[in-house]
C-alpha cells in the first residue's frame, strides 16, 4: 500500500528519526501528512503547465488539463479510461492545420483499442478549479486516477507504486529540519535523495511527447 502513512515512516526512517518497528507520533503524523501535501503539489507545479479550457458543459476531458468551470456553470467531469490520439492541438503545426489547432484533446470513458483512443500516460494530471477545486494525477499501475487534495494518513499516493520510495526520500528531506535535534545529513542519505529527485522529475518510465527542435 503506498499510503501517505507508509511515505512519512519511510522517510522517518531515512533520517534515523524512527526506529524500525516503530511508529510516529500523533503530532510526527500531522507534520508528515502537511509536509506530504505541500510536497504533492509542489510536484504538480513543477511537471509543467496544463492547457487551459473553459467549461459550461458535462465533459470527460484529455489529460494534462485544467477545466475552469464558469460561474454558474453546474458541470459534471467524467475522469477518462481513454485519451484520443488523434485530433489534438499540435504546438509544432504552425498553423498548418486550422481545423484542428483549436480542438483540445478529449478522454472518453470506452475502453483503449490502441487505434484512436491510447491509455493515459503515467502521472498524466487534470485539475478542476472554480466552486470546487480538485486534482487528480493518472497511477498506471492500478490504473486508476487519484485524488492529490485533501490528503490523509490513509489515502494512496496519487503517484505511482514504483515512485514510492523517491516519495519518500523528498518527503524526509523536507522534514529534516523539523525532526528534533538530527545530525548532519550522512552521504548515503544525500545521494538517495539526489537518485529521488531524477527519477520523479525525469520519470523514465513514463510516455513522452516527442521533443522536436524549432529552428523560426
Amino acid at each position: 500500500m503506498s499510503t501517505v502513512r507508509t511515505a512519512i515512516k519511510e522517510a522517518m526512517r531515512l533520517l534515523k528519526a524512527l526506529a524500525p518497528g516503530d511508529d510516529p507520533t500523533a503530532d510526527e503524523l500531522e507534520v508528515g501528512l502537511e509536509a506530504a501535501q505541500a510536497l504533492t503539489l509542489e510536484i504538480h507545479e513543477a511537471r509543467g503547465p496544463l492547457l487551459n479550457i473553459d467549461v459550461t458543459a458535462n465533459l470527460t476531458p484529455g489529460e494534462n488539463q485544467r477545466l475552469r468551470v464558469q460561474a454558474g456553470s453546474t458541470v459534471d467531469v467524467t475522469l477518462p479510461n481513454s485519451i484520443s490520439i488523434f485530433g489534438a492541438y499540435d504546438p509544432y503545426d504552425f498553423g498548418f492545420a486550422p481545423s484542428v489547432v483549436w480542438d483540445p484533446p478529449v478522454g472518453s470513458t470506452a475502453p483503449a483499442d490502441g487505434i484512436y483512443w491510447r491509455a493515459p500516460t503515467d502521472g498524466a494530471r487534470i485539475e478542476i478549479v472554480g466552486t470546487t477545486q480538485a486534482l487528480y494525477f493518472y497511477r498506471a499501475d492500478v490504473n486508476q486516477w487519484a485524488p492529490a487534495l485533501g490528503l490523509t494518513l490513509d489515502t494512496e499516493l496519487p503517484f505511482s507504486s514504483h515512485l514510492q520510495g523517491a516519495f519518500a526520500a523528498l518527503l524526509g528531506e523536507r522534514l529534516a529540519d523539523v525532526l528534533a535535534n538530527l545530525a548532519e545529513p550522512t552521504k548515503a542519505q544525500l545521494a538517495r535523495v539526489a537518485h529521488a529527485r531524477e527519477a520523479m522529475f525525469t520519470r523514465p518510465g513514463a510516455r513522452r511527447a516527442p521533443v522536436r527542435g524549432q529552428y523560426l
